[in-house]
């Protein structure tokens, strides 16, 4: 089979994340509603970025096609993050139930089996809604793609939802120590969604720098969207580290995962 080819992690990856898909899609009615669901949620934030721009034409000197590969770029990233990593939003319920407890009696990597333990359907919608609107303003945004760009694009969307990852699995980490972090879970989910289709230089340099070094908001889509835009010359960071920035969620993916698996060591059930 063709899982039997893939490493040891990776594989133990795909044959959970298989088996929660399995589990439900066996509900139809539920399947339907996730597409419905996730396509309305996100839906929502270009509907209302669109009627911005219908009011105001331009938002920080960018227009609707510009804005639209920021759009583009962080619905697709979003995807990569919600589909297979989703289940993070559990860990808070995991630990105060003691439910993390069966988790560390079985012979796969605990943090494997927290974000394949279940599959929401409604990131479905997400996955369709991100794809969708990638090609589509990919298409109308003004770039002259070649294959190099291409690559880029592919790579920003990827890295882009492992920076996403790494803050949902960072903060997720917290829970061995301070219990309940969903609030902040779902804050740094909300901010993501609301401010990562804007150009983040509408917030102004300390604003701007704070939502690239502090929390890594601009590597999800800003500043790769800023490089195809060729607009580097906006942002108070070296042009460099704006290209390379679809590179910072492979940084930032691995760090977060040995976070987890370090602060997991101070889990106690809550029977003991």
């Amino acid at each position: 089979m063709a899982e039997q080819r893939l490493p040891g992690t990776v594989r133990a990856w795909w044959i959970l994340e298989r088996t929660a898909l399995r589990a439900q899609s066996q509900y139809r009615a539920n399947l339907f509603m996730g597409f419905i669901g996730g396509l309305t949620y996100q839906g929502i934030q270009v509907a209302f970025l669109a009627l911005l721009l219908q009011g105001f034409g331009m938002i920080g000197g960018w227009g609707f096609a510009e804005l639209g590969l920021v759009v583009g770029i962080r619905l697709a990233a979003h995807a990569c993050y919600v589909m297979p990593f989703g289940a993070l939003i559990d860990t808070s319920r995991l630990i105060h139930s003691g439910d993390f407890d069966q988790l560390l009696i079985r012979p796969t990597n605990p943090f494997l089996q927290v974000v394949t333990r279940r599959f929401n359907i409604l990131t479905i919608g997400d996955g369709l809604l991100g794809l969708g609107a990638l090609i589509a303003f990919a298409v109308a945004a003004p770039v002259e793609w070649n294959w190099w760009r291409i690559c880029y694009l592919l790579a920003a969307v990827v890295g882009g939802g492992l920076v996403e990852t790494a803050i949902q699995v960072a903060i997720a980490s917290v829970a061995f120590r301070a219990g309940n972090v969903f609030a902040l879970q779902a804050l740094a989910d909300r901010t993501i969604t609301v401010f990562g289709i804007y150009p983040l230089t509408i917030f102004g340099p300390v604003g701007l720098l704070a939502l690239c070094l502090l929390f890594p908001l601009g590597f999800i889509a800003y500043l790769p969207a800023t490089a195809l835009l060729g607009r580097v010359a906006e942002v108070p960071l070296p042009s460099w580290a704006v290209w390379l920035s679809p590179l910072a969620g492979w940084v930032l993916f691995p760090l977060a995962v040995a976070l987890f698996q370090r602060m997991s060591r101070h889990y106690t059930s809550p029977g003991a």
